[in-house]
């Protein structure tokens, strides 16, 4: 409730702004322009995955030295610091790229960015990348409308790297006011009270700006007009190279943990580098009037010599940095921790158990059982059904007979962010456990590890109908309507029958009972499925694709049941009276 409070309050905040000033609506629009680019990239490296970007990757970022060197060219290619950061947080979404590599290519980047100053100052142009935002953009939609993923990775690409260009554009043109009423000439002075002013304006300029590229092209041309001195010059670009870690920043917020960590770690770096320069100010300002020569740049050239400065600072930066890379990863990784959802946690698998195999295999199929109530819970919203009160089969004629309601399950989501944690760690355990077991017990464990992969596998299948049945339940025609939600209450039936399994009140022979009238349910089911679909085709009160649809998802939640039933069998029923019917099964 107080959440929904805060959101719609934001809403009215953000929408007073948005009519209000027209510089806010552009900078949001920018913002949000940006978050929905760095979505269709982060979409677009997935398609790749597997594939030759990886190895390409692998190739340039194998070693911390390629790391750097891949940032430094990238960066310079494209005059974007910021964008680099962005696609670099991209393939670390989707774990194309390790911390550490990541990381590597960011120092290297922030070498990179120094080129924009060199241009500038020797040349007096400005990069302006949004030009290229509409053509990648247009070609971006083009390309994801090809049937080849390769193509439609490649579009995704594009549209991510047009609307990030387009997204920054925005961001500048909303503080285009702000920009233009920026006098450097108002805030000079001499002393240490001078330099922190400076660093500060540096750093406000490029967050405000988007681009340390900008601000040093501002820094340049107010050099070189006398209105600020060197010395204030050299401040700023340090400002500058702090402030350009914010667009990182807000490229992390759309991305998973080791973005952020990404982001912390740029963040880390520049500020270290920033406080070594500011310290060393004037040695580093006289080496520079050292170097200059060798560079064949004039003593007088100011605008030359604080390009030099930029990358002087900046090579000195990752010499210093660079030795501490995995420092830094450890500390992000110890504050910006993996956001773990309780359902991914074992609840039973004690390590004090491990090495005492019936304590061991009580653990391991404890977990089981906690593995599969989390799938099933999945299972039943992806086809609509609340779990909340469906005890009994009474309850779920109850629940049949509402209005259909969508639950929004997305299951791989629920897959990758709470059960593939949870059945790694199944396997894990057992793995190890293993270890100190006889052949009986090996055995065991491995049916519980059999059955862990079925649960996943049921789940799966689960996923594979779901589409068909938020589809048809929507149907005109209620003959199909009707039997997907026979479906439905099949599914639903037999997890509900087998719940009733999990009841130490019973015995085994009435366990035993239930599971053999599930299985004869089964195949009623199945056969009475087959026979009623014929009849709705011959009296065509279904079309041939509803069929076709119909007889195959038929079929997926007949293969669903029966891998239910084998389930379970091994979680719910005693290992002796498995075994007893084994060996009626093989004597037969």
């Amino acid at each position: 409730m107080i959440k929904n409070v805060a959101i719609i309050i934001l809403f009215l905040f953000l929408g007073y702004f948005v009519v209000a000033q027209e510089n806010v609506k552009i900078i949001f629009s920018g913002i949000a322009i940006f978050l929905i680019g760095m979505y269709f990239m982060e979409s677009g490296f997935k398609l790749f995955s597997g594939g030759v970007l990886e190895k390409i990757l692998q190739k340039f970022t194998s070693n911390l030295f390629k790391s750097i060197t891949t940032g430094f060219f990238s960066t310079t290619l494209v005059q974007s610091s910021s964008l680099i950061s962005v696609i670099v947080i991209s393939f670390l979404s989707v774990e194309l790229l390790t911390l550490t590599q990541g990381i590597g290519v960011i120092f290297g980047s922030n070498i990179g960015s120094t080129t924009t100053a060199w241009i500038v100052s020797s040349l007096g142009l400005k990069i302006k990348i949004s030009m290229y935002a509409m053509p990648m953009i247009i070609f971006g939609v083009i390309l994801r409308f090809m049937k080849s993923n390769t193509y439609k990775g490649v579009g995704n690409i594009l549209l991510g790297l047009g609307f990030i260009f387009l997204g920054i554009s925005y961001m500048k043109d909303g503080f285009e006011t702000l920009k233009d009423s920026l006098d450097l000439a108002s805030f000079a002075m001499d002393g240490f009270l001078g330099l922190i002013v400076y660093i500060l304006i540096g750093a406000v300029s490029t967050v405000i700006i988007q681009s340390s590229g900008a601000t040093m092209a501002i820094i340049i041309t107010a050099l070189s007009s006398g209105s600020i001195i060197y010395l204030n010059a050299l401040a700023l670009t340090i400002g500058a190279n702090v402030g350009t870690t914010v667009t990182a920043i807000i490229g992390s917020l759309s991305s998973n943990e080791n973005g952020k960590r990404l982001a912390f770690a740029h963040l880390v770096f520049n500020v270290i580098t920033a406080l070594v320069a500011v310290i060393f100010l004037h040695y580093l300002k006289d080496f520079v009037d050292f170097l200059a020569p060798h560079f064949g740049i004039d003593n007088t050239n100011y605008s030359m010599k604080l390009a030099l400065f930029h990358t002087t600072f900046n090579i000195l930066g990752v010499i210093l940095v660079a030795p501490f890379i995995n420092v830094i990863v450890s500390v992000s990784e110890k504050l910006i921790k993996k956001k773990v959802s309780k359902y991914s946690k074992p609840k039973y698998l004690l390590q004090s158990n491990i090495n005492i195999p019936d304590a061991a295999i009580l653990s391991i199929k404890k977990e089981c059982i906690n593995l599969y109530e989390n799938c099933q819970k999945a299972m039943l919203h992806a086809i609509n059904l609340h779990t909340s009160n469906l005890k009994t089969k009474d309850d779920l004629k109850a629940e049949l007979s509402k209005e259909i309601k969508k639950i929004d399950t997305n299951i791989d989501e629920i897959y990758q962010d709470n059960l593939k944690a949870l059945y790694s760690e199944i396997i894990r355990y057992s793995s190890f456990a293993q270890e100190h077991m006889t052949s009986p017990q090996l055995k065991r464990v491995g049916d519980f590890k059999r059955c862990s992969k079925q649960i996943i596998e049921v789940l799966k299948d689960i996923r594979d109908i779901q589409r068909n049945v938020n589809f048809y339940l929507k149907s005109k025609n209620e003959y199909i309507k009707k039997e997907y939600n026979i479906l439905r209450e099949e599914l639903a039936t037999i997890l509900i029958d087998i719940n009733y399994l999990d009841n130490d009140e019973l015995s085994e022979v009435e366990k035993l009972t239930q599971i053999e009238m599930i299985k004869e349910l089964l195949s009623k089911n199945d056969l009475s499925n087959s026979e009623k679909i014929d009849v709705l085709i011959r009296e065509d009160k279904i079309k041939a694709t509803m069929a076709t649809s119909l007889i195959n998802d038929s079929a997926s939640v007949y293969t669903i049941q029966k891998n239910l039933v084998e389930i379970a069998t091994l979680l719910f029923i005693k290992d002796e009276v498995i075994k007893e019917i084994g060996e009626q099964t093989n004597a037969s």
